[in-house]
């Protein structure tokens, strides 16, 4: 039997930063300078205003200098208007290269796996995980003991999806370790529990001291394995999760 595991695109939410920012930068270049813009304003800054001061009253070489402050007064409005464009074009430019070059961590992914020599209804998995080796491996195992895996680091996402449909989804497995902070999220694990309490759930961790396959941590889990995680042991915490 093949071993070949089928995986599917990664999904980015920030993929089009970059090409926002390339779009920001095209528009800045098609803008005219500030000096040919004030250059031609000036000449019909003159034309209309010299007249316009000698019909109301003020002589020749009146109506030339409130033309030349006119002028001045249009060139520095210019000037800042050119100023306030290019700062926001800089800023817009450096969250765009922020995005693209944040860390993979920061940026949600959506894989699937499974076997493909195995046909029909899979039991499905969802596995709310780091993008790491050691959620790729879990996922590769599991797909060779036939199951059809969901990985994805969005952990709100996930958890809607199942409690949408939770009878599609056979049981659920959910690294602790993707929190920042545990204690803010522990209650969307408990409200997960209380809205699916059919549905099993596996926690990972590197934080405990040993594996727990009993129901210790019920409220947010029916086992917890310690990271790294090995077949045989991942294997066991499933029959474990089942029974509990």
């Amino acid at each position: 039997m093949s071993t070949k595991l089928k995986n599917s695109t990664t999904e980015d939410r920030f993929s089009q930063g970059s090409a926002n920012g390339e779009q920001n930068r095209s528009s800045s270049i098609g803008r005219p300078g500030p000096v040919i813009a004030i250059v031609l304003l000036c000449g019909p800054i003159a034309l209309l205003a010299i007249p316009a001061f000698w019909w109301v009253g003020y002589t020749l070489l009146q109506a030339w200098m409130l033309t030349t402050c006119l002028q001045l007064l249009v060139a520095l409005i210019i000037v800042a208007i050119r100023f306030y464009r290019s700062y926001e074009d800089d800023d817009e430019v450096g969250r765009s290269e922020k995005d693209k070059n944040a860390p993979r961590s920061e940026l949600h992914i959506w894989k699937s796996y499974s076997h493909p020599d195995l046909y029909g209804q899979l039991a499905r998995i969802a596995l709310i995980a780091q993008d790491s080796v050691q959620s790729h491996q879990i996922a590769r195992d599991l797909a060779q003991e036939g199951y059809e895996i969901h990985h994805t680091t969005d952990i709100d996402a996930m958890l809607e999806t199942v409690q949408t449909r939770p009878f599609d989804w056979d049981f659920m497995i959910f690294d602790l370790d993707l929190f920042d902070d545990l204690e803010s999220r522990v209650d969307e694990l408990i409200s997960f529990r209380e809205n699916c309490a059919k549905t099993p759930v596996l926690l990972l961790s590197g934080s405990v001291s040993k594996d727990d396959l009993s129901d210790h941590r019920r409220a947010i889990g029916d086992a917890t394995l310690r990271k790294p995680v090995f077949r045989n042991r991942l294997l066991a915490a499933v029959n474990a999760i089942r029974t509990n």
